[in-house]
């Protein structure tokens, strides 16, 4: 009979092989996205159509950016073997600073009236990961990250200068979505809820760097619509 440490030293055991074999899928998946989005972006340019965002353009950084649990251990994995102890400090300094903006400013903001949608995007404080608006962890960025391209000028994005309503290119997104099936089929495999295990991702960054357990909950929930 297994004794109580046995059974919890094999219990973590299986928990680290399965967070292993999820980081393992995420990467194969940020490969296939990125090959599957590229020829898509070639179709497109022999039609004319091209994106316009721009290295150093973070006007989405500011968005929610929904990433599932293998996403996020993904980006957590690389991050550690990325960048120093001080860098990590100061990214969980950030984290806490957005942390307090969602669970203070944020609520205030939609019972004022702000939607949802304007108060991340006008209001919230941009990722964590950003330096000199510019992605810190830009081979590990998500699905969402990699398949968010838009064709109208990039001042349309920024509501100080623009609508705030761009032109977007669903067509990458749908053309990486057999890739990205993949993350489910994995999690779900392991007997997870894939839908469940979707968050903000500077919820997950929150969560998987320590800063503080489980952050989304009593958060508003994410549609994934």
């Amino acid at each position: 009979m297994v004794g109580k440490a046995e059974q919890r030293r094999q219990d973590k055991a299986r928990a680290v092989a399965r967070a292993d074999e999820r980081r393992r899928v995420a990467l194969r998946v940020y490969q296939g996205c990125d090959e599957a989005g590229a020829r898509k972006l070639e179709e497109l340019a022999a039609t004319g159509v091209t994106p316009t965002c721009t290295a150093g353009c973070s006007h989405c950084c500011s968005l929610e950016i929904p990433v599932s649990r293998a996403e996020g251990e993904a980006l957590v994995a690389w991050l550690s073997a990325n960048r120093s102890a001080e860098e990590l400090d100061a990214i969980r300094a950030r984290l806490r600073g957005w942390l307090a903006w969602y669970r203070n400013d944020y609520p205030a903001l939609v019972a004022a009236g702000v939607s949802r949608v304007d108060a991340f995007f006008r209001h919230a404080p941009k990722c964590a990961l950003l330096e000199n608006d510019r992605c810190g962890a830009y081979p590990a960025r998500p699905v969402t990250c990699r398949n968010h391209y838009v064709s109208s000028p990039v001042s349309e994005c920024d509501p100080a200068t623009g609508s705030g309503e761009p032109d977007i290119i669903l067509s990458v997104a749908r053309a990486t979505y057999p890739h990205v099936v993949e993350l489910r089929r994995v999690v779900e495999s392991q007997g997870g809820d894939y839908l469940a295990s979707i968050h903000l991702i500077s919820e997950w960054l929150v969560h998987l760097l320590e800063v503080e357990r489980e952050p989304w909950q009593g958060a508003p929930r994410l549609s994934l619509s």
